[in-house]
């Protein structure tokens, strides 16, 4: 009973990893920008004068308020997010004085 167990254990595994979905990590922020006629070129370019340093968003550490700048100044230049986020309207962040206005 548990070679039975083991080896349907093993197929469930193999056929996961053969779907090629197995694990995939989240899109890159930059992927989530967008404005239309623009490249993504032209994104990356517009997140960098927003104060963006890590385009991924992997592993930023900066505090909320600045996260909510570099956010805003996109959404205020006219950028839009694929994934509709608002982080304003995400729990406490909104207590941010930087969501000021924003709600």
């Amino acid at each position: 009973m548990c070679t039975r167990s083991l080896l349907l254990s093993f197929c469930a595994v193999l056929l996961v990893g053969c779907t090629g979905r197995g694990f995939q990590p989240p899109p890159g922020n930059y992927t989530q920008w967008y404005k239309k006629g623009l490249t993504q070129s032209d994104v990356d370019n517009a997140m960098r004068a927003c104060g963006y340093t890590n385009l991924d968003g992997v592993g930023d550490k900066s505090p909320i308020d600045v996260v909510l700048t570099r956010f805003y100044c996109m959404k205020d230049s006219g950028f839009k997010r694929r994934d509709n986020m608002d982080l304003c309207k995400q729990g406490r962040v909104g207590e941010s004085p930087v969501c000021d206005g924003r709600r």
